[in-house]
Parts: C-alpha cells; structure tokens; sequence
C-alpha cells in the first residue's frame, strides 16, 4: 500500500499535545517526517517526538515561538539542513484566553492574536520563501475554528484571530499559487482533546452535546487528522483558499457548547 506522504517532512506547530499531536502521528503513519514545534511543555514534546520515532519516522524538536520571524527562520533552516526538504506546513498553535471585553486586557489581546493568528502568518512567510526560493511545491494548512464565524461572550480575542485566520488563508492562497502553493483552513468545532476532553466526564455537558450538536457528539482529534492528512496529500492539489468545517453539524444549530 503506497503512503500518502511516504518520505515527505511536515513542520507542525503546537504538535506536542492535542489536535497538534493527533495530526502529527495521523502524518507519521502515512509516512512522514515530523517537526514537532512546540513552546512550553518539554515533556509532552518529547512525548510526541517518542511516538513519531516508534512510527518509524524521524522527530525534530523545536521550542520556539511561532510568532517570532526570526525563531521560525531558524526552524525553516535547520529542517533543511537536516531533512534536506520540506513539503507541508501546518499552522496549529493556538491558545484560548476568555474574559469579557471590559476586563479583556491589552496583554491578553495581544497574546492571543499572536499565537492564533500572527504565528499563522510568520510560520507561512518563512516556509513559503523556502519553496519560492527551491522551486518546490508545498501544501499549507491552518487550523482554525468555528469561532471565526459565530461565537459567543468572553471570546473576543480568540474569535476575532479565527476570523482573521479565514481572511489570511484566503489572501496566502491568492499570491501562493503561482509558486504551486496551496493553503487551506480547517476549523473544528467541538472535539474532545484537551479541556474538551475532560468535560467528557461531565454529564450535564454531553446531554448539551447531545442536545445541540446535530450527529449528537464531540469529534475527535483522529478525525480532524484525517481531513488535514487529505488536504496535506496530492488528492488535495486542486483546492486552495477553502475553509471546511468540522463540527459534527455545529453551526447549523443555535450551539451553547
């Protein structure tokens, strides 16, 4: 059976835990070199990387912040140096921060757009030069959310950054594609990793569940893998600049999950 990114290295950010970590063993198991980026918890990237080697592919571990032009730089070239190549980048760092918008604080706002939003750009300005400047192809795939299109209070920040990862993986598309440089966005809705997970043990919430998502469930990590592993594959080459939703159903409902 051939793999559908047999020998092919991937730079994912926020790969040490969660949606991250789902996608980079998802990419593992079709063949693929992992860059785990990562940039607070040692031990859970190193987790990831362990996971990846046991796979039988090749793990490199960087801690770095995504928003940092200069960090990713490094990143872009010590991939190269080492991997010789790179052929898919998947922008998932994010982090959630709610308060309501008269306690919203400028350092909130300002962290959350980074890491949500900024980094998305940063990360793609620097793997896309590389592709420019080689010739290569190269797939880019962001992770966003429902949030970017219906939210609710406290979540200012976050959801004005998954708006603007929409009009940023639209804008990339457009002047990428003459390099032969697609990029696409992913938004899940609710998935059970992370907090999310541990709610699962709460019976109130997954009767709301039940009651407000259409399928009547949460996702999970492996699914959201799947539709970022055929976005990131050559069955994917025709589609660039699309937004596709993963939520079980979620937005067609008026949700409080």
């Amino acid at each position: 059976m051939t793999l559908k990114l047999q020998n092919q290295v991937a730079i994912i950010t926020g790969a040490s835990s969660g949606i991250g970590r789902a996608i980079a063993l998802r990419f593992a198991q079709e063949g693929a070199d992992i860059i785990v980026v990562y940039s607070r918890n040692d031990f859970k990237a190193q987790e990831a990387a362990g996971l990846i080697e046991h796979l039988g592919r090749r793990a490199l571990v960087f801690k770095a912040d995504a928003s940092e032009p200069q960090a990713m730089a490094r990143v872009v070239a010590l991939t190269v140096q080492l991997l010789g190549r790179i052929d898919c980048l998947v922008n998932n760092a994010g982090i959630w921060m709610s308060a309501p918008v008269f306690e919203m604080s400028e350092e909130m706002w300002n962290r959350v757009l980074e890491v949500d939003l900024k980094a998305a750009f940063v990360c793609s300005q620097a793997v896309a030069r590389y592709w420019r400047e080689t010739g290569r192809r190269g797939k880019i795939i962001n992770i966003g959310s429902i949030h970017g299109t219906r939210s609710w209070q406290g979540l200012s920040a976050y959801a004005a950054a998954k708006a603007g990862l929409v009009g940023l993986t639209r804008t990339l598309a457009l002047e990428l594609a003459p390099y032969h440089i697609n990029v696409n966005l992913v938004s899940p809705g609710a998935i059970a990793v992370g907090g999310n997970a541990a709610k699962t043990t709460d019976q109130q919430y997954m009767q709301l569940v039940k009651e407000e998502i259409p399928l009547g469930r949460m996702g999970d990590g492996d699914e959201v893998a799947s539709l970022v592993l055929f976005l990131a594959g050559s069955e994917s080459d025709y589609i660039t600049g699309a937004e596709i939703v993963i939520d079980g159903g979620l937005l067609l409902s008026p949700f409080r999950v």
